[in-house]
């Protein structure tokens, strides 16, 4: 198993998102081009994202974006001069869908940096299951609006 070097605590401190819209609990590596995070909150009952107790395959793409959102939060630490920026999604594209079993032990979460500027950032995903099968994976653009 690979070691876990920030908990659901350190990510909320680094994105917008806290409590039960904080998807991500784990991250277990990053470079600056590339994170891992795993979580377990697809089993919780009360994620905010169910309906009718049931995850969409669609709600995979926040995990996502989390992801990304987690590793822009790193590397602006990673230049203590730079504050993080808040990031909009501004386009989804490439989305493939695996099957995803809802009772998986864990899902696994990349975002591989692709492009990165001042005003936008694009990566791909990839979220998979226990045993490492695709459930979602896709390219996410965010935008900084408020980007000088």
């Amino acid at each position: 198993m690979k070691a876990v070097i920030l908990t659901k605590s350190d990510i909320e401190a680094l994105i917008p998102h806290a409590g039960g819209m904080c998807l991500l609990e784990q991250v277990l590596s990053y470079t600056d081009e590339e994170i891992i995070c795993r979580t377990q909150s697809h089993l919780d009952v009360g994620n905010p994202l169910k309906t009718d107790g049931k995850l969409s395959k669609m709600h995979l793409i926040e995990y996502g974006a989390q992801a990304i959102a987690v590793h822009g939060g790193l590397m602006a630490l990673s230049m203590a001069t730079v504050e993080p920026k808040l990031g909009y999604i501004a386009t989804v594209k490439a989305v493939r869908w695996g099957v995803l079993n809802p009772l998986t032990d864990f899902l696994e979460v990349t975002a591989t940096a692709i492009m990165a500027d001042e005003m936008s950032k694009l990566y791909a995903f990839c979220v998979t299951d226990a045993e490492l099968r695709n459930v979602c994976s896709g390219r996410v653009m965010v935008i900084h609006p408020d980007s000088d």
